[in-house]
């Protein structure tokens, strides 16, 4: 019986060294963003070469995927009136990429604004990507483990 009780006594210890999963300690990672891709009639047009009065597609382009993100919520608007882009609010899950339809307005220089409200699930504050990309302008800022912001912005020019 003393055999058996110190064979348990070491096989308990045993037990006591094995550890868990390192989730426990989960922080939240934000996504980096790339770009934002235009395109008209089915195809990818230049920031610098959209057509006014035509259809526009665009779509925030994701580099990297953000982990520990339930929920995505995107307000997509322009200082583009005719646009109707303004307050275009959006909900994504898992990593989706956002798109956004509108009609490019008449021809001039405009700003692109995505801002990206992120609910979080992570254990930690959100690490904040170091973002150094010439085609968007991206600011990070991180809240808690439990939300993040970001804006993206991005110039266009309608001919």
């Amino acid at each position: 019986m003393k055999k058996l009780f110190t064979l348990f006594c070491l096989i308990a210890m045993g037990f006591s060294f094995a550890s868990c999963s390192d989730d426990d300690d989960a922080a939240v990672v934000l996504p980096v963003y790339d770009d934002v891709v235009f395109m008209q009639n089915g195809e990818v047009v230049s920031a610098r070469n959209i057509v006014a009065g035509q259809e526009v597609t665009a779509t925030l382009k994701q580099a990297k995927k953000g982990n520990y993100i339930y929920r995505y919520t995107y307000n997509w608007s322009c200082n583009d009136s005719e646009s109707g882009l303004n307050n275009f609010p959006q909900n994504k899950k898992n990593n989706e990429e956002s798109v956004c339809n509108f009609t490019a307005g008449s021809p001039g220089d405009y700003t692109l604004t995505i801002k990206i409200k992120y609910d979080c699930s992570g254990n930690k504050a959100p690490k904040i990507p170091s973002v150094d990309n010439p085609k968007i302008y991206v600011t990070y800022v991180g809240g808690s483990p439990l939300y993040a912001n970001a804006t993206v912005t991005k110039n266009f020019t309608i001919r």
